[in-house]
């Protein structure tokens, strides 16, 4: 055989082995692994995790430009639990697939967008948070990002377009005062089925997107134009962070790392911490929706580590005066 071909039947094995397509470069990138961290993503083959517009970011909301034109957020077909068809375990998140019909506009997105799929992000129960945007450094036990094509194109083609991809990013905040939800029960009722990497499930129309993000105010959001958080890091999302959380009974974000595997194992290592660490904000703008001058969240308190500094430098001004 030719050594040209040799050699290059040994580079499509290579890439097949590694799971490589446009869009998901699984089994070459991990979470807590140092091998496969998210600090060696940068380096991978066909990537763009060194990129300069990164997500996730933290958002600072006195910094965040309103915009009085950034109104309501319309979700069509969200109702429709229909269209939530199955569940999986990627070994990274649980990944739930979307029938055609969800669709996502509003005012300053280019065009009319489809969901595809949703998937969440997590630490290590409730008290262990693992969101990956923060508000003014302060994290919420999980975070649900929905991600939609532009135009309903094709993952592939709307990774070609810089506005290809809208993600709309939901927390969810752990408390003992939440209200139990049927909806998220039966979702992490249904963790069971997938709880190895590899595993899927058919979905029982039990729970709509719409019920799952509960009382949501569509009108109060942050808006910026980022990557998404998972290899290649294609910087072609446009986000729409919701500040306020989803609050949830702390059962339900525990059920995430305590059921699910990162690997085909039952006794491999548990599915926890799965968020991108930090990135810069660099010279980019993150924008307030109109709804976000009239009210601040209450999400936007800072933590009390956050105000350290500031306590430190008070003091030094004291003892000189």
């Amino acid at each position: 055989m030719n050594p040209t071909w040799v050699q290059h039947l040994l580079v499509l094995g290579t890439l097949l082995g590694a799971g490589y397509t446009s869009a998901d470069t699984a089994g070459s990138w991990c979470y807590e692994d140092p091998k496969c961290g998210p600090e060696t993503w940068a380096a991978l083959p066909q990537g763009h995790c060194n990129g300069t517009r990164k997500s996730p970011i933290n958002i600072i909301t006195p910094a965040a430009v309103h915009n009085p034109h950034l109104g309501v957020v319309s979700l069509a077909g969200y109702g429709d639990a229909g269209k939530l068809t199955s569940m999986e375990n990627k070994g990274t998140t649980v990944y739930v697939h979307l029938a055609d019909g969800l669709r996502l506009s509003a005012q300053g997105l280019p065009a009319t967008y489809t969901a595809k799929s949703f998937h969440l992000h997590w630490g290590q129960g409730a008290a262990q948070p693992g969101s990956e945007h923060l508000i003014n450094y302060k994290s919420f036990s999980m975070e649900l990002h929905i991600v939609h094509t532009k135009n309903n194109l094709s993952m592939t083609d709307a990774l070609k377009d810089p506005e290809g991809i809208a993600v709309l990013a939901f927390f969810l905040q752990a408390t003992a005062h939440a209200r139990p939800s049927h909806y998220w029960d039966s979702f992490t009722q249904h963790l069971k089925k997938v709880a190895l990497k590899g595993e899927d499930t058919d979905l029982d129309g039990s729970f709509s997107l719409r019920e799952l993000l509960g009382s949501v105010d569509l009108t109060r959001y942050y808006r910026y134009h980022g990557s998404l958080t998972t290899p290649n890091c294609d910087e072609v999302v446009v986000w729409t962070v919701f500040p306020d959380p989803i609050l949830v009974p702390p059962g339900v974000v525990s059920a995430f790392p305590s059921i699910l595997s990162s690997t085909d194992s039952d006794t491999g290592p548990r599915l926890q911490n799965n968020y991108r660490p930090l990135q810069s904000l660099g010279d980019r703008q993150v924008q307030a929706s109109a709804a976000l001058r009239v009210a601040p969240s209450s999400s936007s308190t800072p933590r009390p580590a956050a105000l350290i500094p500031m306590l430190i430098s008070t003091a030094a001004i004291a003892w000189h005066l």
